[in-house]
């Protein structure tokens, strides 16, 4: 079975460029627009018996917030989040590691961070979210959905046959 990974800080939530001190505070997290497109692209994953959703979001381990807000903000906007595997790891922390039962060559993440689709990217099927802000420079040069580009649902979709193709 197919396992899609979805972060959620710049692409089921809108990524708010604030003085770290603001990421801090109560609520940052929990007042984050959702953005609609990763949403129904997951609602979509999460309809199909052949595939595993799951969110994989990094939590600022000094914020007595950012769990909660987190977990709030999915209760909220994810109305089917019981069908849904949430998982939550330390800021900084190499996403490939905190995958349940390791990471699996057609794991597929959609991130909007080059630093975490890289590491992804080596072991599995790694898709950068396109969230308006975040490849001004073009330096990521992997499969890539959103903003312009190809629908999310459409790139999940042919990364999973590619994978299939390789396995």
């Amino acid at each position: 079975m197919t396992r899609v990974f979805f972060d959620m800080d710049g692409v089921l939530a809108e990524y708010k460029y604030v003085p770290y001190e603001e990421m801090l505070k109560a609520g940052y997290f929990y007042n984050l627009a959702p953005q609609q497109e990763a949403i129904e692209a997951m609602r979509t994953f999460a309809g199909d018996p052949t595939i595993e959703v799951h969110t994989l979001s990094a939590v600022i381990e000094e914020c007595e917030y950012a769990l909660p807000d987190k977990q709030r903000w999915l209760e909220e906007h994810i109305p089917f989040l019981n069908e849904v595997h949430v998982n939550y790891l330390p800021c900084g922390k190499d996403k490939t590691e905190a995958v349940p039962g390791g990471i699996r060559p057609t794991d597929i993440l959609i991130d909007d961070y080059n630093k975490n689709l890289l590491a992804w990217k080596e072991k599995a099927v790694a898709i950068k979210y396109l969230n308006g802000v975040n490849n001004r420079h073009g330096s990521w040069k992997g499969l890539t959905a959103g903003g312009e580009g190809k629908s999310l649902e459409a790139a999940v979709y042919e990364a999973i046959e590619k994978a299939e193709k390789a396995s």
